[in-house]
């Protein structure tokens, strides 16, 4: 099982706009439309499957996205959190 990582080490590693609370990393963006909310909810799964970790993800308010990271069977962030934070990030700057 993946070890857990403290406080301390997870939010010195979030990059800006990611934010850990509730045992999970979140971020939220807030899109051009509901289309694109969708196509980057859908790009965020294929990332995340190829990984084999699977975020929550909530499209609301039409433009928004909402992804929340953890590690289940952990019971909260790992390494394996993180680093799929970190590619998501650099998949919803590269658009």
């Amino acid at each position: 099982m993946p070890e857990l990582l403290d406080r301390e080490t997870i939010v010195s590693r979030l990059a800006s706009g990611w934010e850990y609370r509730d045992g999970a990393v979140h971020r939220t963006w807030q899109l051009k439309g509901f289309l694109t909310a969708m196509s980057m909810a859908n790009a965020i799964a294929h990332l995340a499957n190829e990984a084999n970790h699977h975020p929550d993800l909530s499209v609301h308010d039409y433009n928004r996205l909402t992804v929340r990271v953890t590690t289940h069977s952990a019971g909260g962030v790992t390494e394996n959190d993180l680093g799929l934070a970190e590619r998501i990030e650099r998949l919803h700057n590269a658009e």
